[in-house]
């Protein structure tokens, strides 16, 4: 009579195909998870720079650089 082994060498492929598979898939679905998470972290941090700069929340933004370009600048515009 054989008894079995708790670490014999003929260990089936397909069990351990399945648990690597399973990690996998836990893997990527954590790191797209974590993503979404940093995504809100990221926008959130966002969000409270540019309200200390002044801005509302559902306001919309107004470039303030291009109205800077029209106006001209240098020697002998009498400014």
């Amino acid at each position: 009579m054989k008894l079995p082994l708790p670490f014999r060498r003929d260990r089936p492929i397909i069990p351990s195909a399945n648990a690597q598979d399973h990690a996998e898939r836990l893997i990527a679905e954590s790191l797209r998870m974590l993503g979404q998470v940093c995504s809100k972290v990221a926008d959130a941090i966002e969000s409270q720079r540019l309200e200390r700069q002044g801005y509302a929340h559902n306001s919309y933004l107004r470039r303030l650089d291009e109205e800077d370009a029209k106006k001209p600048s240098g020697p002998g515009t009498g400014g």
